[in-house]
Order: structure tokens, then sequence, then C-alpha cells
């Protein structure tokens, strides 16, 4: 008897650029099983919301991963991803590249949320 595939959750900020278009260059190897990417500005109160409000996840710090169960939130979130994306194009082996290394990571990871808040900022949106 073989596993059900795993189900992955990335929930991210949908009025982020940055974020929105790594949501939907995102490929995962197919072993990994079903993929559901969210946009938190639209998701409502839904299952994932929900767990994620329970766990006291900030958006606006982070973007969220839940895999097996288990939620990950910013940079070990984005670690996540890079261990479980694909070669398939030089986007995504960019990705594995940068962020396989979690203490790579965890140096790259506030400059990126600045970058993000700084973005959005200009565009007059506010946060998740």
């Amino acid at each position: 008897m073989s596993n059900p595939p795993a189900t992955l959750w990335l929930v991210y900020d949908g009025d982020c650029p940055f974020c929105s278009a790594t949501a939907q260059m995102y490929r995962l190897k197919k072993s990994v099983g079903d993929l559901h990417v969210v946009n938190a500005r639209e998701a409502g109160d839904t299952e994932i919301m929900q767990a994620i409000t329970a766990a006291n996840l900030d958006l606006n710090e982070g973007i969220i991963a839940s895999f097996n169960s288990r939620l990950y939130h910013g940079a070990e979130a984005l670690h996540l991803l890079a261990m479980l994306g694909s070669d398939n194009d030089w986007l995504n082996r960019l990705n594995v590249l940068l962020f396989r290394n979690p203490q790579t990571v965890r140096l790259a990871y506030p400059a990126m949320k600045f970058l993000r808040n700084s973005i959005l900022k200009m565009m007059g949106r506010t946060p998740i």
C-alpha cells in the first residue's frame, strides 16, 4: 500500500508583486503531491487561515507554508520551498541554489521582508 501524496499549502500576500510572482512560478517535484496556493488577502475564514491565526503567525512577517500538518513561517518556509522545489527552469534552480542552505535563508530573509514592505508602502497598500 502506498502513502497518499503530501499536500503543501503556500499562503502569500497577493498585493506583493514579489510574493505573487514567486507563488505563480513555483514548481514542485511530483513526489510532493498536491499544491494549494492561497492569496491571504482573499482567503477569508478558511481552515488554513484559521490554523495560521491559531498559531499566532503574522503574514506581514513572512510567507507561510503548511506541509505534513506543520506550519513553516518566513525564512523556514522559504527554505522548505527550496528543498521541495524542482530544477526544471533557471528560476527554480536559482531558488534551490540560494535557499537550500538554512543559514543563507536566515541572512537573506530580513532584506527580502524589508523590500516587500517598502514596495507595498510605495504602492499604497496596507498590511494584511
